[in-house]
């Protein structure tokens, strides 16, 4: 065969590069959580919950590995590129998978020039600049370097990202040392608490415990529970890392299980310190709660750097998103359910025409994000992106528990017993959480109406127009047929558990 041929044959599988380490998997899903949005919205998630918030992030840390586990178990008996699109056309219908699919799109398109707009605005601060020019320099700076960093190869990303992740992790090491330092007095002192704090910074008074944790009450846990949930999004672009991984049957289990174990150390842990050394009436997302923690405590530098670190943490969010989101599109296409153009990847292993696709929106989105904050016309736009993106890439999360709940009952009826045919399975003794998870998600989908009402209806506009556009091309006879939709080396399910009944 011809060198020419070779490269067709190639290009007509439509593989992605395996080019990531199995420790990269873990980080690069760390790299999707811990964002801007760790640092600025733990204070917004703070000051309307109060002490209650912390029972918010231990419910959404069992949502979270309810999540992992399902998606560890889909990721290792059924191999699929292309994120979770790719399961829930699969196990669920491929009218969902659209819906699912774009919507997550939409998010990312939509959040990942917002973390652009967040290094402007807090490297803004830090110069102490209030020009408008330098403001859309940066913000344009940094896209323009999410946009380099992608277009180079998966291996390139992976370790580009990982190095950004481990700074992260490091600072919050850093917050969760001078934080217990102060607890316990060692540090550190106000002109309102000194010494060792004990519980008298939220805990003190003579209201009952249950009035102390839920000061606000339990409804304003409830209604702001989207907000908490968009902390913890991205923990599911580890399996697109995994997919792409170069041992993803020994990666994919650990990785997930690894990722849900270091949010429990770098979320709860830092968030308890929080509650017990600051008064939660004085948190907000003006600036990183743990910034202003620093200040209030004479600890100046400190909180200089942990501002700071909301630019890595803003930035790598972004990269760390784009990647997934490039990945999704790649998945509904070779699904089927996008153009056929957006599955072709170069010699390389890199899907170049779904990144150039899925740039052109995210311009566009920064731009005109730019013009309403200079112009005054949406103050709001990153709170308003903060939520659409906890419900939309909610999402993804229900639709991957769901595609494995069906997995398991596809089996059970073609006569396998999922607890002796699979690998990496969800244990009999944790086949609940999955199914809290689902339902306690889809709660806290249903609270947004109360929370926000025009931001829930664009949502809802994300997901179901793209549903309605295949029903109409699908009855319209437009939709592609198999023989078209682009190979892989993909093994279909009746292959891999071919019926014993």
């Amino acid at each position: 065969m011809s060198e020419e041929k070779k490269v067709v044959a190639s290009e007509e599988k439509n593989e992605l590069k395996r080019g990531i380490q199995g420790w990269q998997v873990a980080f690069i899903g760390l790299g999707g959580v811990i964002g801007s949005c760790y640092f600025l919205g733990m204070g917004s998630c703070i000051s309307s919950m109060g002490p209650g918030v912390l029972i918010a992030f231990l419910v959404t840390g069992v949502i979270v590995y309810g999540t992992m586990i399902a998606y560890s178990e889909l990721l290792v008996n059924v191999p699929r590129t292309g994120s979770f699109v790719a399961y829930t056309s699969e196990f669920l219908t491929p009218t969902i998978s659209t819906g699912f699919g774009w919507a997550f799109w939409f998010n990312w398109v939509c959040y990942v020039p917002s973390e652009a707009i967040a290094v402007s605005t807090v490297l803004t601060g830090l110069m102490g600049t209030d020009s408008s020019v330098t403001y859309i320099a940066i913000a344009i700076g940094a896209m323009a370097a999410i946009t380099l960093i992608n277009l180079c190869s998966v291996d390139i990303f992976a370790k580009i990202e990982s190095g950004l992740a481990i700074t992260k992790v490091i600072v919050i090491i850093i917050f969760i040392i001078a934080a217990f330092g102060i607890w316990v007095g060692l540090w550190g002192q106000s002109d309102t608490y000194t010494g060792f704090l004990a519980g008298h910074v939220n805990f003190e008074g003579t209201m009952s415990f249950g009035e102390k944790v839920f000061p606000l009450g339990i409804m304003a846990v409830l209604v702001n529970m989207t907000v908490v949930l968009v902390t913890f999004q991205g923990t599911e672009i580890v399996g697109l890392a995994a997919a792409e991984s170069q041992n993803p049957e020994e990666s994919v289990p650990k990785a997930c299980k690894s990722v849900t174990y270091r949010i429990a150390l770098l979320y709860i842990l830092p968030l308890i310190l929080v509650i017990l050394v600051y008064p939660y009436q004085m948190a907000s997302d003006d600036n990183p709660v743990f910034s202003d923690i620093m200040r209030y405590y004479g600890l100046g530098p400190l909180g200089f750097v942990f501002s700071a670190v909301v630019l890595v943490a803003a930035f790598s969010c972004a990269n760390t998103g784009f990647y997934g989101t490039v990945r999704c599109m790649f998945g509904l296409s070779i699904e089927g359910l996008a153009p056929k153009f957006l599955s072709k990847v170069t010699k390389s292993g890199n899907p170049r025409t779904s990144v150039l696709w899925t740039l052109l929106f995210m311009w566009v989105v920064l731009v005109l994000g730019l013009i309403s904050e200079v112009a005054g016309f949406m103050t709001s736009l990153y709170t308003s992106l903060l939520s659409l993106s906890g419900f939309t890439g909610t999402l993804a999360w229900v639709g991957i528990i769901l595609s494995q709940m069906s997995m398991r009952r596809r089996l059970r009826k073609t006569g396998y017993d999922p607890e002796t045919c699979l690998k990496a399975r969800v244990s009999k003794g944790q086949s609940w959480i999955p199914a809290f998870a689902v339902v306690a998600q889809i709660i806290c989908l249903i609270m947004l109406v109360f929370e926000d009402p025009f931001i829930f209806a664009v949502a809802c506009g994300a997901i179901f127009l793209p549903m309605i556009g295949y029903q109409i091309a699908k009855k319209a006879g437009k939709l592609r047929d198999q023989s078209e939709i682009a190979s892989t080396n993909e093994t279909p399910f009746d292959e891999l558990f071919p019926p014993k009944n």
